[in-house]
């Protein structure tokens, strides 16, 4: 896959990919700083804009805004100890002790450059490693495309949240969805004798409804919340929040200091990156008690300390290129935000798995040289946009309800310019709140619902190939391996849960 690069680097370098890069980032950071408002729900609400772009350069605008994300929920988490993403609550430890002290803009700098630090870790380690990515990729053929998919649901199945019975429904209500429409084995399915429903479900659509819809719901219960209690708007101005104290800097010499502390977070970033379900908060939580464990200001964590800032920065941007590993050559997402990635794959006709290495040119490895121009991007405006970007985190809920609800429903609309798309959003974004209420993550739903096609495609194949004999079609050695595989993780998953509650 080496050969690769020079055409996938012209590829990534192209004018109108580097501008829907820098925007994306600027998108990204603009919705990391919302406090609750994180990866997964700023690429759900700007996936509609994605049908307008070339697959490299919608695959590296949302790969851009997830980044940006992850980076700018460390701002508020510092400046006003209100965490913007999940992940940044390791950051906020010693980040905004650091900023009570009078150094917020030197905080903020080390999780600039830390974070930077972790994403170009993963995406090198990548670039290097493709090539035997790409050979796996010549292995797999029909049979072994099927037994992927369905590792990769009993995967999300065993992993994702705490009850794997919860999970596993969610991946069959996500593969019953996708099987609406027209059938690859012909006729028609869940259809009712309705026209719009000939096509199937929009992927869009079921992004927004199961990603996007939830959080907008409880932004208007915030912004009613806000209104009952009387709640003010004053915007603190950034020369309130960036208020700096002597010793404010971060030079070259900084710089060095924490570099190890930032490595040691991205490789943890990146190899959590690699597994389903934990995503960037429990990479940032391990790269913080681990550089805790190790360092000899142990006790002084909590104080504002660099490397308890550099640490968990780096992990959690380190997991945005390690997630895509397994998504890329397995089609197995690692969390919600790597989901929806996938479907924008989907949804510009190129299926995710081993073969995308060996035989979609040079896609895969423009990505990742896309994801290093990201970072290059983010440390740029990180490092100048500071004071730009921080009054974002004062946005009233009474106001950015409206506006995610708006641009929500205008999405759905302009998918199909159709009132159908919309009632569809409502009526499942309705389900997904509900699911999201007794305790169901979106993710299994996502996951089955992008992978229904891929596997009953790959299934169909396989029988027309070993002339209907499914137990022929299985018998290859890697399909059955793959498959015994998920059986062993389905069983352990529920050994597991039984044994905790015993």
């Amino acid at each position: 896959m080496i050969e690769q690069f020079i055409p996938a680097f012209w590829l990534a370098v192209d004018p109108v990919n580097i501008a829907l890069i820098v925007l994306g980032v600027f998108i990204g950071t603009a919705f990391g700083i919302l406090p609750g408002f994180g990866g997964s729900q700023a690429l759900a609400l700007m996936f509609p804009f994605t049908y307008f772009m070339e697959p490299a350069g919608a695959v590296m605008f949302m790969l851009s805004i997830y980044s940006g994300a992850e980076y700018g929920g460390s701002i508020p988490a510092i400046l006003i100890k209100t965490p913007g993403t999940s992940a940044a609550i390791m950051t906020m430890l010693d980040g905004s002790p650091m900023a009570m002290k009078g150094r917020p803009r030197r905080a903020l700098q080390i999780s600039n450059v830390s974070g930077v630090v972790g994403g170009l870790l993963s995406s090198v380690i990548f670039i290097f490693t493709a090539s035997g990515l790409a050979w796996v990729g010549l292995q797999f053929g029909p049979s072994e495309l099927f037994a992927v998919g369905i590792l990769g649901l009993t995967i999300v199945g065993g992993f994702v949240g705490k009850e794997p019975i919860k999970a596993f429904i969610g991946c069959a209500l996500g593969l019953l969805l996708s099987t609406v429409g027209d059938s690859s084995f012909g006729g028609t399915r869940l259809t009712f004798d309705q026209p719009f429903l000939y096509d199937g479900i929009p992927l869009i659509v079921m992004i927004m409804a199961f990603l996007a819809a939830p959080e907008g719901l409880r932004l208007m219960l915030a912004a009613f919340e806000a209104r009952r209690e009387g709640a003010g708007s004053h915007t603190p101005s950034a020369d309130d929040l960036i208020r700096s104290g002597a010793d404010d800097g971060f030079g070259l010499r900084d710089f060095v200091k924490i570099l190890p502390a930032s490595i040691r977070g991205g490789l943890i970033g990146t190899a959590v990156g690699a597994l389903p379900g934990p995503g960037p908060t429990v990479a940032a939580v391990l790269a913080y008690n681990e550089e805790k464990r190790w360092s000899r200001d142990r006790d002084l964590f909590g104080t504002g300390v660099d490397d308890a800032i550099a640490s968990p920065e780096s992990s959690n941007n380190a997991v945005v290129a390690g997630a895509l590993v397994p998504a890329l050559a397995l089609g197995v997402p690692g969390t919600g935000a790597i989901a929806i990635l996938l479907g924008v794959l989907v949804s510009k006709g190129i299926v995710p798995g081993p073969t995308l290495f060996s035989q979609g040119g040079p896609l895969a490895m423009a990505i990742f040289i896309g994801l290093v121009l990201c970072n290059i991007a983010l440390l740029l405006v990180g490092w100048f946009g500071i004071r730009f970007f921080v009054p974002i985190a004062y946005v009233p809920a009474r106001i950015l309800a409206p506006f995610v609800l708006t641009l929500l429903i205008v999405g759905a609309y302009a998918y199909d310019n159709s009132i159908v798309q919309v009632v569809m959003f409502l009526v499942l974004g309705g389900v997904a709140i509900a699911l999201d209420k007794v305790g169901f993550s979106p993710l299994p739903v996502i996951l089955g619902f992008v992978m229904g096609p891929i596997i009953e495609t790959n299934l169909g194949r396989a029988l027309i190939i070993n002339r209907g004999d499914f137990v022929a079609a299985m018998s290859h050695p890697i399909a059955l391996g793959l498959l015994a595989l998920a059986a062993i993780i389905a069983v352990a998953s529920f050994f597991s849960l039984s044994r905790k509650k015993a």
